[in-house]
C-alpha cells in the first residue's frame, strides 16, 4: 500500500514514513497542500496522512482539492492538540478519521488499515452494484432477443405453411401442363413445325418452373423442420441403429454423382461398428447432406467417409479434397443462414439452413459436430455420437 504523508514538520514527515516502510507500507512525504496535490495527480495512493495546520494551503483546502481527484481516497487528519474542532469538520469534508500530535504510531496503522480496508469494500460494492446493474441490462436485452427470435421463427413458420399448399399446386399444374405439351408434339410436328418449336421453349420453361419451384419447396420443408426443432415439436422416431447401414446407403445414393465427376469415394467402416440410439430419417439427413456438401465443393480428388469406435463413442468423419474454408468460418458454418459457398468462389444454391439443421439433429442425439478445413487443401467435416452399450444388433 501506497501511502502519501503531508506535513510541514521534518521530524514528523521523518518518523512517519519510517514507521510506514517498518510496517510493510511504501510512502511518499510531501511538505505541504500544493506540493501533495502534484504528487496526488501523478501518482496513484492507496491513503493519506494529512497535516491539518499548514501554511499556504492548509489541510482543509487540500483536503478538498485531494477528493476533487478522487473522491473515495481515505484521508486521515494529522491534527495537534486543541484543533478538534476543525478536525471534525475535515471528517465532515470527507476524511476517514483524525489522530493526534505526537502521532502514535500504534492507531495511526490501525486506523490506515481500517481506511483502506474500507475503502476496498466500498469499490468492490460500487463494482458489484455497477455489475448487477449491467446484469440486469443484459438479461433485458436478452429476453428481448429472445422474444424477438421467436417471433422470426414463428413468422417464417407461418409464411412457409401458407407457402407450402400453393406451391405445391404450381408444381402440379406445370408437370401437368408440361406432360400434355409433350403428347401434342408428336401430332402436329408434321404441319406446323413452328409451333412445335414453340410449344418446345414453352415445355422447357415449365421444366425450369418445375425445377425452381420444386427447389423453394424443399426449402420451405428446411424451414419448417428447422423451426419445429428449435420449438421442440419435430418428431423423432428413436431405434436401435446401425450406422453401417445409413451410411452405406447415404453414399449409394451418391455414387452416379461421384462418378460422373470422376471422383474416387472411398468408404472406410470398422468392422463390429456398436450400435447407438437415434431417429434413422433424420441421422441419414445429416450424412446425406455432410456427403451432398462434399461432392459439390470438391472438383477432383477423392471424397473419403469412415466410421470408427473411439472409446465410449462413434465418430464419423466425411472429408474431401475440395475447395476448403476459411479457419474465421469453421464456427459460422453451422450458424442459420450461413452458406459455405459464401468463402468460396461461387455461391451455392439454398440459404444455409443445411449444416445448422445437422448440428441441432446430432446435439439432439446427445453429440457433436465439428469442421477443420483450410481453403485449397479441403474439409473434414466430424460427427461424434454416444453408443449404447446394452442395445444389440
Amino acid at each position: 500500500m501506497n501511502i502519501l504523508v503531508v506535513d510541514d514538520d521534518e521530524m514528523v514527515r521523518y518518523v512517519l514514513t519510517e514507521k510506514l516502510q517498518e510496517s510493510g507500507f511504501t510512502s511518499i512525504a510531501a511538505t505541504d497542500g500544493q506540493s501533495a496535490v502534484k504528487l496526488f495527480r501523478d501518482t496513484a495512493f492507496d491513503a493519506v496522512l494529512l497535516d491539518l495546520k499548514m501554511p499556504g494551503m492548509d489541510g482543509i483546502e487540500t483536503l478538498k482539492e485531494l477528493r476533487k481527484q478522487d473522491p473515495d481516497i481515505p484521508v486521515i487528519m494529522v491534527t495537534a492538540f486543541g484543533d478538534i474542532a476543525t478536525a471534525v469538520e475535515a471528517i465532515k469534508l470527507g476524511a476517514y478519521d483524525f489522530v493526534e500530535k505526537p502521532p502514535q504510531i500504534s492507531r495511526i496503522m490501525m486506523t490506515l488499515r481500517r481506511a483502506i480496508e474500507k475503502a476496498m469494500l466500498e469499490r468492490e460494492v460500487k463494482s458489484l452494484e455497477i455489475n448487477i446493474e449491467k446484469s440486469a441490462v443484459l438479461k433485458q436485452a436478452y429476453e428481448k432477443l429472445k422474444e424477438l427470435d421467436q417471433a422470426k421463427t414463428a413468422f417464417l413458420s407461418s409464411v412457409s405453411h401458407e407457402l407450402r399448399t400453393p406451391l405445391t399446386s404450381i408444381i402440379g399444374y406445370a408437370e401437368i401442363s408440361r406432360k400434355k405439351l409433350a403428347k401434342l408434339i408428336p401430332v402436329i410436328a408434321d404441319n406446323a413445325p413452328e409451333t412445335v418449336n414453340k410449344i418446345k421453349e414453352v415445355e422447357e420453361n415449365l421444366g425450369i418452373l418445375v425445377s425452381e419451384s420444386e427447389r423453394l419447396s424443399e426449402l420451405i420443408e428446411s424451414i419448417l423442420d428447422l423451426t419445429a426443432m428449435e420449438a421442440g415439436t419435430a418428431e423423432w422416431r428413436w431405434e436401435p441403429l446401425s450406422l453401417r447401414g445409413v451410411i452405406e446407403n447415404a453414399a449409394t445414393a451418391f455414387s452416379p454423382i461421384i462418378e460422373e465427376k470422376e471422383l474416387e469415394f472411398v468408404l472406410m467402416i470398422e468392422d463390429d461398428l456398436p450400435m447407438i440410439k437415434g431417429d434413422r430419417n433424420r441421422i441419414f439427413q445429416v450424412i446425406n447432406h455432410l456427403l451432398s456438401n462434399a461432392v459439390a465443393f470438391t472438383d477432383q480428388g477423392r471424397v473419403t467417409c469412415s466410421a470408427n469406435k473411439v472409446n465410449n463413442e462413434i465418430v464419423v468423419s466425411i472429408a474431401d479434397t475440395g475447395r476448403g474454408i476459411l479457419a474465421s468460418r469453421h464456427g459460422l458454418v453451422f450458424e442459420k443462414f450461413s452458406q459455405i459457398g459464401d468463402a468460396l468462389t461461387d455461391k451455392p444454391k439454398g440459404v444455409g439452413l443445411g449444416l445448422s439443421i445437422c448440428r441441432l439433429i446430432v446435439e439432439y442425439h446427445g453429440g457433436k459436430i465439428g469442421v477443420d478445413s483450410e481453403p485449397g487443401k479441403g474439409s473434414v467435416f466430424t460427427i461424434v455420437l454416444p453408443v449404447e452399450e446394452d442395445l444389440e444388433a
